[in-house]
């Protein structure tokens, strides 16, 4: 065979093998999500709008629902993995 031939051949299954890895990686990458200002809300509404907002794993520093709700792990308009873990901080009521 030619060396332009196996350059040619070469390139090609290169190209194939980013192509098909390329699209792996992408489909394997979790969605990322805004965090929502919540500071100032109740427990439960900040809890609802995360949960809006496409986040899973949330959790609080104590459960007080009288208490309002002073921030998140996270700052509000920062953009995370959905699958990130937030963590909201109650303070007192």
């Amino acid at each position: 065979m030619g060396t332009g031939f196996k350059r040619t051949i070469a390139t090609l299954a290169v190209a194939g093998a980013l192509t098909l890895g390329g699209g792996a990686i992408a489909e394997a990458a979790p969605e990322r999500a805004t965090v929502p200002a919540v500071a100032g809300m109740s427990e439960s509404s900040a809890l609802q709008a995360l949960s809006d907002a496409g986040f899973t794993d949330v959790t609080e520093d104590y459960d007080r629902p009288d208490a309002a709700v002073v921030g998140t792990n996270f700052p509000a308009g920062t953009k995370v993995n959905e699958n990130a873990t937030i963590l909201v901080m109650v303070g007192a009521g």
